[in-house]
């Protein structure tokens, strides 16, 4: 059996002086340490880049549908402008002086 020797095993005070750095076992560590709080950080900016789109997504759709509900809103009024009873009521509410006429219109042919 390995005795362990009082620099392999890592003290309380160690800690508290900051001497636990100098280490043999820490700094065979430090690699896999340095990775991992590498990796952590990557995962937590990884999520809040995520939740960033998320929030986008919502946003756009939002005003998708917004933008949806104005567009049936002005086809709507659209079509009730081009019905032939209102825009013979505008004609007579502006005064043009423009009537119906009571004769199919006539094909003019011009000959040479």
């Amino acid at each position: 059996m390995e005795k362990k020797t009082k620099k392999d095993t890592i003290s309380f005070k160690q800690i508290l002086m900051g001497n636990v750095l100098l280490n043999a076992q820490v700094i065979k560590w430090m690699p896999v340490a340095i990775f991992l709080a590498f990796m952590g950080i990557l995962m937590i900016s990884s999520r809040f880049r995520g939740e960033k789109v998320i929030r986008k997504m919502a946003e756009m759709q939002d005003s998708v549908r917004e933008l949806r509900s104005e567009s049936s809103m002005i086809e709507s009024e659209l079509m009730m402008l081009t019905k032939y009873s209102t825009i013979q009521r505008q004609v007579e509410k502006r005064g043009l002086g423009l009537k119906i006429s009571g004769q199919p219109p006539v094909k003019i042919e011009v000959s040479d």
